[in-house]
């Protein structure tokens, strides 16, 4: 819809685009009526046995009716191709879009032969026949090619959108600590995954120089410790315009070591700061009245940590996601081979349940797939896709839901 401006006017938009807006919904539900009766109406032909019947009707019938599938089919890929525009102009942030048009185009492509094959074995061959059954047939395979090329794109965009552009801000948990923090310019890590806390944009410059993580070199979370938890590191950070500054062990950075800063300090403040050894020489403040669990559950409730998990998800996703295509491409015959077994096993299966006379023969749909590489290859990258997708979405739940 048009957005409005603060000024109360509406911006430019193109006729032609307004009007496509304006009745995109209804041409959607149009194009999906339209597709739907005229594949029920080629379905219909097929799965009564009439168009197998074609072969016995007078030459002047049989081209009406090839000809009535050739307008059937014409106005049913037009439909088709306006259902699939309007759904992706409406929907196409849908995740589960793409995935949607995969399965359609598996179902029209290769689905409805394998239930025929299935259901009705042994004939099958009443089904498939003829003139006008193979031109019904290949129409509805065509259905497959015209959902599954969108779909595939659309898959292939979402699977970059998370790899490359890691997950929204809106999906992370909402922080418990930090919450509403400003990014700042911090010294920066070469790689994100492995930078440490004062080297991730939420970082603070004012706390950062009387921070003890910072000058012990360590991370907050490795410490179970850091500025947006505990209040102490902030009282560091308070203590630069009232105490001295004297240099930590080993650097001149003008940083007040807790231990100085607690010698300074009153009998109630030094048991209100408690203190345990850290890296490099620096007392790190510590909460004896916490759990462990406790102090974890903090760093996964806090924004820099969230920063660390999205930043080692942009470096992870890529890696994990590509193995699996890489895998198949290096052991394509391998792949390929288990496929074939797994298809004639599920055809055996098929036929020992089935009430055919005999089982034991082969599903003609099983003996094309099984025979084509490229029949092979294309369900090989579906299932790849959506290997792909399932990889990521473990990689997701892994660093974002309960944060390794």
């Amino acid at each position: 819809m048009p957005v409005i401006l603060s000024s109360g006017k509406r911006p430019a938009v193109n006729p032609v685009a307004r009007l496509f807006w304006d009745n995109a919904k209804t041409i959607f539900q149009v194009s999906l009526v339209v597709s739907l009766l005229l594949l029920g109406y080629l379905l219909y032909g097929l799965f009564t046995g009439q168009l197998v019947n074609v072969v016995n009707m007078p030459a002047a019938e049989q081209q009406r009716v090839l000809e009535n599938i050739q307008r059937v089919s014409l106005w049913l890929n037009i439909s088709v191709v306006v259902l699939v525009c309007t759904t992706i102009a409406l929907y196409y942030e849908e995740i589960t879009l793409g995935y949607i048009f995969l399965t359609l185009a598996v179902l029209f492509a290769y689905g409805l032969q394998f239930c025929i094959g299935a259901l009705f074995a042994a004939e099958a061959a009443n089904f498939t026949t003829g003139p006008a059954s193979q031109m019904a047939l290949h129409q509805i395979w065509l259905l497959g090619i015209l959902f599954g090329v969108p779909g595939l794109v659309l898959i292939l965009r979402h699977l970059a959108l998370r790899i490359f552009g890691g997950r929204a801000v809106e999906d992370l948990t909402d922080p418990t600590y930090g919450a509403g923090a400003i990014r700042e310019e911090t010294p920066r890590a070469l790689i994100g995954a492995f930078a440490k806390c004062w080297q991730l944009p939420f970082c603070r410059e004012t706390v950062r120089k009387t921070c003890p993580i910072y000058h012990a070199k360590t991370k907050c979370w490795k410490e179970r410790v850091g500025c947006m938890c505990e209040q102490n590191i902030l009282h560091l950070a308070m203590a630069d315009a009232t105490i001295e500054m004297k240099a930590a062990p080993g650097t001149a950075s003008g940083f007040v070591p807790i231990g100085d800063l607690l010698s300074q300090s009153s009998d109630t403040e030094r048991h209100a700061i408690p203190t345990r050894p850290g890296p490099n020489g620096v007392r790190l403040p510590d909460n004896p009245h916490l759990s462990a669990e406790e102090k974890a559950e903090r760093c996964r409730n806090c924004i820099i940590y969230n920063e660390h998990q999205r930043q080692k998800y942009q470096l992870m996703a890529p890696l994990i996601t590509l193995l699996l295509p890489l895998y198949v491409v290096l052991n394509f015959d391998t792949v390929r081979d288990t496929l074939t077994e797994a298809i004639r096993s599920l055809d055996r299966l098929i036929g020992n349940l089935s009430f055919s006379a005999n089982p034991d023969e082969m599903m003609l749909f099983t003996r094309q797939v099984t025979s084509s590489i490229s029949v092979e290859t294309i369900i090989i990258i579906c299932l790849t896709l959506i290997g792909m997708t399932m990889a990521l979405r473990l990689l997701e739940y892994c660093v974002f839901k309960i944060k390794i």
